[in-house]
C-alpha cells in the first residue's frame, strides 16, 4: 500500500472506529491544532491532565439534577422570543434559533438577560466564531490572514469584551451580597437577569480562580473558557433545533402528531421539568432530528503516533475524521435511513443499536458535556413553541446541506409560522 501524502485527510465512516478512537485507543488520538488555535485553553481544546481539571471542575453544573434548575429560564427566554413572531410571517429559522440558544445560553450560564432585538453586535460576534471553520481559511496555513480569519478575531475580541464586563459586574454581585449579608441596605444596579438558585458557569469559574490551589485559573483561561461555550453550547443547539422544526413542517403528520402530546400533557400551560418528562414522542422527535442532521457531523482529531484503524495506517500527525453524519445515515443500522422516522426510537430499537451507530453528542470521555442541558432546551423549546405555532414549508425542493464545523443548510431553512 502507497504511503499517504502528508496532507492526507481519513475519513471513518463505521461505529467499531469510533469505538476504537473515542473509546478503546484513546490515547493515541489528540484534538486537531485548529481548536486550539480558535479557543486557547477551553475543555473543547485542551488535553491531558488540564483537560481533567476544567472537565471535574465543570461538570457538576451539567448534572441532570443540577440542569432542572434552569427549565423556567429556558421557557421564559422562549416565551420572549415567541413574543416577537408575527402570524403568517416566514422566518428562517437557523438565525432564529441561534438567537433564542444564545439568549438561553446568556440567562442560564452566564448570568446575563439578552432581550430579543438587541445586542446585534454580540450575537453577531458570537456567529462569527464559526468563521475560523469556514472550508476556504481551514485548508490553509494558519499565518495567513484571510477574511474569515479577520471575522473570527473580531468576534472573539468583542467576546472577550463581554466576559472581562460580565466578570467585574459578578465581582461587584458577590461584594455587595457579603455587604448585604452583614446588614448593609445597598442594591444592585446591573442588568442581570433574575435567577433561581441555581448556579451558573460565570460563578464558578471566578470561585476557581479565587481558589489558591492547583486549579487556581487565570482571567485568560475564563475568557477562552466562557468563548468555548459560547461557540459550542449555542450553534450547536440552534442546528439541531432549525432541522427539527424543518422536519416538522415536512411531515405535518408528525407535527400534529406532537400538537396532540403537548396539548394533552401539559394543557395550554408552560411546561415544568415533571412535564417534560412525560413528552415521550417529542423525545423521540429530538433523537431522530439529532440522528438525522446532526449538529456536529464530523469529529476531528490527529493521530498522536504511527497507527493501524481498518486495516489503513495512519502516520503521526496526520488529521482523521469520524463521520457522523454517515453513520447515522447508514442502512445497515436504521431501515429507511433518509425517512424521518421519530417511532424508530422504541426501547427495544436503541438495546439493539451499536453504541456509536448514534453519537450526536460524540463518545467516551470526550462526550459532550452539555449533551444534558442541550437536550432540556430542546424538550423545553418544542413544548413551548410547539403549543403556540405550526410551521409550513412552502418551497418545492428539499434543503440542502452545507457543512461546516456544523451542520448548516445552504440556503436557510425558511418557514412560515401560524399560530396553532
Amino acid at each position: 500500500m502507497a504511503l499517504p501524502a502528508v496532507d492526507d485527510v481519513f475519513v471513518f465512516t463505521h461505529p467499531d472506529h469510533l469505538d476504537r478512537i473515542l473509546v478503546s485507543d484513546v490515547e493515541a488520538f489528540g484534538k486537531t491544532e485548529d481548536y486550539q488555535r480558535a479557543f486557547g485553553n477551553g475543555l473543547l481544546s485542551v488535553e491531558g491532565q488540564k483537560w481533567r481539571q476544567q472537565r471535574d471542575m465543570l461538570q457538576p453544573l451539567f448534572y441532570r439534577d443540577h440542569i432542572r434548575g434552569y427549565t423556567e429560564q429556558m421557557v421564559a427566554c422562549t416565551e420572549r422570543r415567541l413574543e416577537t413572531w408575527i402570524e403568517g410571517e416566514t422566518l428562517d429559522m437557523e438565525p432564529e434559533m441561534k438567537n433564542l440558544t444564545l439568549e438561553v445560553l446568556f440567562s442560564t450560564l452566564f448570568g446575563r438577560s439578552l432581550v430579543p432585538g438587541e445586542d446585534q453586535e454580540l450575537r453577531d460576534a458570537a456567529d462569527g466564531l464559526n468563521e475560523w471553520f469556514t472550508p476556504s481559511s481551514w485548508i490553509l496555513p494558519p499565518w495567513i490572514p484571510t477574511p474569515a480569519r479577520r471575522r473570527f478575531n473580531q468576534s472573539t475580541k468583542r467576546l472577550r469584551q463581554e466576559v472581562r464586563r460580565l466578570l467585574e459586574e459578578g465581582s461587584d454581585r458577590t461584594r455587595i451580597s457579603g455587604d448585604e449579608a452583614s446588614g448593609s441596605k445597598d442594591q444592585s444596579n446591573s442588568k442581570q437577569a433574575a435567577h433561581s438558585n441555581t448556579p451558573d458557569l460565570l460563578t464558578q469559574l471566578q470561585k476557581a480562580r479565587n481558589r489558591a490551589d492547583e486549579t487556581d485559573i487565570t482571567i485568560e483561561e475564563i475568557e477562552d473558557q466562557l468563548i468555548t461555550m459560547v461557540f459550542a453550547g449555542h450553534e450547536t443547539t440552534a442546528a439541531a433545533l432549525a432541522f427539527t422544526w424543518y422536519a416538522l413542517a415536512t411531515n405535518p403528520d408528525l407535527q400534529e402528531q406532537l400538537h396532540t402530546e403537548l396539548d394533552t400533557v401539559l394543557d395550554g400551560d408552560s411546561p415544568t421539568y415533571d412535564d417534560l418528562q412525560n413528552l415521550e414522542f417529542t423525545e423521540r422527535i429530538i433523537s431522530e432530528a439529532l440522528r438525522l442532521y446532526p449538529p456536529v457531523h464530523t469529529i476531528p482529531r490527529r493521530a498522536l503516533t504511527d497507527v493501524e484503524v481498518g486495516g489503513y495506517r495512519i502516520p503521526e500527525d496526520h488529521e482523521i475524521h469520524l463521520s457522523i453524519i454517515h453513520i447515522h445515515r447508514d442502512g445497515r443500522f436504521y431501515d429507511e435511513p433518509l425517512a424521518f422516522r421519530p417511532e424508530r426510537w422504541t426501547d427495544e430499537f436503541e438495546e439493539e443499536l451499536h453504541d456509536f451507530a448514534y453519537a450526536p453528542f460524540g463518545g467516551g470521555r470526550r462526550t459532550c458535556i452539555g449533551r444534558e442541558f442541550a437536550l432540556l432546551e430542546a424538550k423545553v423549546v418544542l413544548a413551548t413553541v410547539g403549543q403556540k405555532f405550526q410551521f409550513d414549508w412552502e418551497n418545492d425542493e428539499a434543503i440542502e446541506l452545507e457543512p461546516r464545523v456544523t451542520t448548516r443548510s445552504k440556503e436557510g431553512i425558511p418557514l412560515r409560522i401560524r399560530q396553532r
